[in-house]
C-alpha cells in the first residue's frame, strides 16, 4: 500500500489551553481508505511518544520503512480500508510537519525552538479536531490509540464525546503518575544535560546526540518487562566465559542499549521530545473536577479498554478506574488485561495480539450502527466517494 504525506494549514489564531496562542497551525497526516458519503466510516489512529502520523504502507515501492501498524491497517486488514477511511496525524509539538518547536514562527521568521508554548493534551486533541473539520468528519465512527495515544483517545472522550461513537484505549490511565512524572523528568535531563542542546537552539548546527542516546536508553527500559528482561538476557550474563575486567559491554543488555545510541535510533528531534512528554506531564482527567465521572459526564461512545499484566508503567489496576468511572456514568465499557510478555510495549511490538478484542469491538459497534440506522429508517450502506483532503491518497489505499 502506497501512502503519501500531507499537511493541511490554518491561518487563524488556535488558542492554547495555557492562554497562549499559535498565529498559525499546519497539521501532517496520513489517509487510508475513502471517506463515505455521510461521512461516518472514519477511524481517527493516535500516535504513541516516539512514533508519528506514518502508521501504515510505505511513501515509495521498496521503501524501508513501513508505518508503525501496518499489519493491522489495509484491504481485509483488522483496519479495513475497504471499509473504514483510517485518519493518521503527527501531534502538535511534533517534528513530522505538524507545528512543533522545529517549525518557523511567522512573527519572527525563525524556528520556535523553546519559545514555542507549552502544549496539552487538550490542544493536541482541538488541533486533531480541526483536521477532522478539515475533513468533513462530523464524528468519528472510532478514535483508537496506544499509550501516548491512548491518552489522546481518553482526551477526545472528555473534551469531544458527541464526536465519537467508539473509543478503543491501549496501555493508557486517568492520569500521569508522580512515576511517570519522574522518569519523564529524568529523560528530558538527558537531553537538556547535553551541551549540543544549547538551550534548544540547534536547528542550525550538530544536534546533541549524546544527550539523545542516553535518552533512548533510559527509554527502552521504562518501556520493557523486567522478568521478560531476566528471561531472555539472565542466562547470558551467567554463561561462563572468560570476562574481560574493563568497562566496554560486556553483556548483551549493554550491548543492547550502546545499539539504541546508534544515529538510526535517535533520529527524533530533542525539542520535540521535551514537548510532548511535558504534554503527558500535564495529562490528569480529574483535574479541576470533583471526580473521574465528572471528566466522562457527556460521554457516550462505546468504549474498549485493553492492558497488558505485565505493563508495569500502566497497569491494569490503574486502567480499572477508567473502567468504573465509565460505568457509574452510564457508558458502556469493556476492559481487557491481555497476557502478554512484551508488556506495555506489546502494542507496538506486537500488535497482532490486540487484532482479536479490536475486531470484535468493531463487530458490535457495526451492529450497533446498523440497529440504530435501520430503526431510523435510513439506509445502512452507500457508495464511496473520493477523500476530499487536498492530495489524493490514490487507489493504492
Amino acid at each position: 500500500m502506497l501512502v503519501e504525506k500531507k499537511v493541511v494549514s490554518f491561518d487563524d489564531p488556535f488558542a492554547l489551553e495555557s492562554g497562549a496562542a499559535l498565529a498559525r497551525l499546519d497539521v501532517a497526516y496520513e489517509t487510508y481508505g475513502t471517506l463515505s458519503p455521510k461521512a461516518d466510516n472514519a477511524i481517527l489512529l493516535c500516535h504513541s511518544y516516539t512514533s508519528d502520523h506514518h502508521a501504515a504502507g510505505r511513501y515509495a515501492p521498496g521503501a524501508a520503512r513501513p508505518g508503525w501498524w501496518d499489519t493491522l491497517i489495509g484491504p481485509g486488514k483488522l483496519l479495513d480500508t475497504d471499509r473504514y477511511f483510517v485518519v493518521s496525524s503527527n501531534c502538535l509539538g511534533g517534528a513530522a510537519g505538524t507545528t512543533g518547536p522545529g517549525s518557523i514562527d511567522p512573527e519572527t521568521g525563525r524556528r520556535y525552538a523553546m519559545t514555542f508554548p507549552v502544549v496539552t493534551m487538550t490542544d493536541i486533541v482541538n488541533a486533531q479536531a480541526r483536521l477532522a473539520d478539515h475533513l468533513r468528519v462530523e464524528r468519528f465512527h472510532a478514535v483508537v490509540g496506544g499509550c501516548y495515544g491512548g491518552f489522546q483517545v481518553l482526551e477526545w472522550m472528555a473534551t469531544h464525546p458527541e464526536r465519537l461513537r467508539g473509543a478503543v484505549v491501549v496501555s493508557a490511565t486517568p492520569r500521569a503518575s508522580v512515576h511517570t512524572v519522574a522518569l519523564s523528568h529524568v529523560m528530558r535531563a538527558a537531553i537538556c544535560s547535553d551541551p549540543g542542546w544549547n538551550g534548544g537552539d540547534y536547528y542550525d548546527r550538530e544536534p546533541p546526540a549524546k544527550g539523545i542516546a542516553l535518552f533512548s536508553m533510559f527509554g527502552s527500559l521504562f518501556w520493557q518487562d523486567r522478568n521478560l528482561l531476566q528471561a531472555k538476557l539472565g542466562p547470558e550474563m551467567s554463561r561462563a566465559r572468560p570476562l574481560r575486567y574493563d568497562f566496554e559491554p560486556e553483556f548483551e543488555i549493554e550491548k543492547l542499549l550502546a545499539r539504541l545510541s546508534t544515529p538510526q535510533h535517535t533520529a527524533l528531534d530533542p525539542n520535540s521530545l521535551l514537548y510532548l512528554a511535558r504534554a503527558n506531564d500535564y495529562f490528569d482527567l480529574s483535574r479541576g473536577r470533583p471526580t473521574l465521572c465528572d471528566a466522562f459526564a457527556r460521554c457516550a461512545s462505546d468504549t474498549l479498554l485493553l492492558g497488558f499484566a505485565a505493563d508495569w508503567r500502566y497497569p491494569p489496576e490503574e486502567i480499572r478506574e477508567i473502567t468504573e468511572a465509565l460505568q457509574e456514568v452510564g457508558c458502556p465499557v469493556t476492559q481487557v488485561t491481555l497476557d502478554n510478555p512484551l508488556g506495555h510495549g506489546a502494542f507496538l511490538r506486537d500488535p497482532g495480539c490486540l487484532e482479536a478484542e479490536i475486531a470484535g469491538f468493531l463487530a458490535r459497534l457495526e451492529a450497533s450502527r446498523t440497529r440504530l440506522k435501520a430503526r431510523s429508517g435510513r439506509g445502512t450502506s452507500s457508495p464511496p466517494r473520493p477523500d476530499p483532503s487536498p492530495g489524493p491518497v490514490g487507489s493504492d489505499c
